[in-house]
């Protein structure tokens, strides 16, 4: 009896660390390793897209492209990201852009500084599609994409 307790037990144990993790990675805890976000940047720079590749060490890569051309707009660029629950800011290495925003599940959006005044809001979606627009204020509900299947 105590052998089938113990047993009982330890596949609570197990299973409760299984559900813990995929929490942890479902709030961005863990769950950033190659995570792609497609990003619009409307007031500083309407006609471009930028994608970010996330790393789970805090690192981040970004490019940018011309919306008619397609065409690169700029080096490939590094930077750092670091999350708070909700919250995620990625600052970039060489330049003085942070991005401070708040992660809604897909969606992530916020205020883009540069050398630390309001240079523009933004908006971006987990994977390679950019969102249409973004709004004034932040809605889960301004792409389709951004929510997924």
């Amino acid at each position: 009896m105590k052998r089938r307790l113990l047993v009982l037990a330890l596949s609570c144990g197990l299973l409760l660390g299984v559900v813990a993790q995929r929490g942890l990675a479902a709030q961005g805890g863990d769950g950033e390793t190659g995570a792609m976000w497609t990003a619009i940047i409307p007031d500083a720079f309407p006609n471009y897209i930028y994608s970010w590749r996330m790393k789970d060490d805090g690192t981040y890569r970004e490019d940018g492209r011309d919306v008619r051309s397609n065409r690169p707009i700029q080096r490939t660029l590094s930077g750092r990201w670091s999350r708070e629950e909700s919250r995620m800011l990625m600052r970039q290495d060489d330049l003085p852009y942070v991005f401070d925003g708040v992660v809604l599940g897909n969606f992530y959006a916020g205020t883009l500084y540069f050398n630390g005044r309001d240079y523009s809001r933004f908006c971006a979606i987990r994977g390679e599609t950019a969102p249409d627009h973004c709004d004034r204020a932040p809605s889960v509900a301004m792409d389709d994409a951004a929510n997924g299947p």
